[in-house]
């Protein structure tokens, strides 16, 4: 045994026992790591296909948009030809039946006065003169009616009434029959169906031959009436012709 004389006193320091806690060090998280990068990827996979369907759209509309214009572009294409064949038909269908010759004095003389002139309104208006002047309609409309060549017609009236301002009888511009019109264009028009059927037709009761000097052997009794008759017409078609024919050309 030990002396208890020897015993060192005892030290309560040097023998206690210290404990220190360690924290334990924070270990990396695969599973967070994983969870984050799957939702980024989520993301972005859903943004790539949202992009993706708003390019597709766009691509779809625009290849919409192009197929509409091309169409369009087509049926103009088709529509402006189309056009342009009929325009260029009609030209050449005018000018080679509706052009206007330009008669002489001679020429007139052996005219048949039964078939249209195909003049127009505007052709009428360069030679009506005194009161024939807004009644032209009425000249062509008789002419379009009974087939006559109204600029013979209007080359009678010119000569029986100085241009219908000297009427015996009211409205009356041809000296015809003794009698009055209600209006100037009634009279045109009786006259021209008399001409039409009584004269210029075979088998008409005044029926001579279709030339103005035919004509003239049943219609007057002056012997110089279808001179002054010819030489009327030839003056307006001396007018008429040039101006008819340079408008048609201007067609071309």
């Amino acid at each position: 045994m030990s002396d208890p004389k020897n015993r060192k006193p005892f030290d309560r320091t040097s023998d206690r026992t210290v404990y220190h806690v360690q924290k334990k060090p924070r270990r990396f998280s695969w599973k967070v790591l994983l969870i984050v990068v799957l939702i980024l990827g989520l993301c972005a996979a859903a943004y790539q296909t949202t992009l993706q369907r708003s390019i597709d759209d766009m691509v779809s509309s625009a290849a919409k948009i192009e197929k509409k214009l091309i169409k369009q572009n087509k049926k103009q294409k088709e529509q402006v030809s189309i056009s342009d064949a009929l325009r260029e038909d009609t030209v050449d269908r005018v000018v080679a039946d509706q052009s206007i010759p330009n008669y002489s004095y001679n020429q007139c003389w052996s005219l048949d006065v039964s078939k249209p002139s195909g003049v127009s309104l505007a052709d009428l208006k360069l030679v009506s003169r005194g009161a024939f002047v807004g009644i032209e309609d009425a000249f062509l409309k008789a002419e379009q009616d009974y087939g006559i060549n109204c600029l013979f017609v209007m080359a009678i009236g010119s000569l029986e009434s100085a241009n219908g301002t000297i009427c015996f009888r009211p409205n009356n511009m041809f000296g015809f029959g003794g009698r009055g019109f209600s209006s100037k264009s009634e009279c045109v028009d009786v006259v021209a169906r008399t001409l039409e059927y009584s004269y210029l037709t075979p088998g008409g009761s005044l029926y001579n031959g279709t030339r103005i000097t035919d004509v003239n052997k049943r219609y007057a009794a002056s012997s110089t009436w279808d001179d002054k008759v010819c030489r009327n017409m030839a003056n307006y078609y001396s007018i008429i012709a040039p101006a008819h024919n340079a408008r048609l050309e201007q067609l071309k």
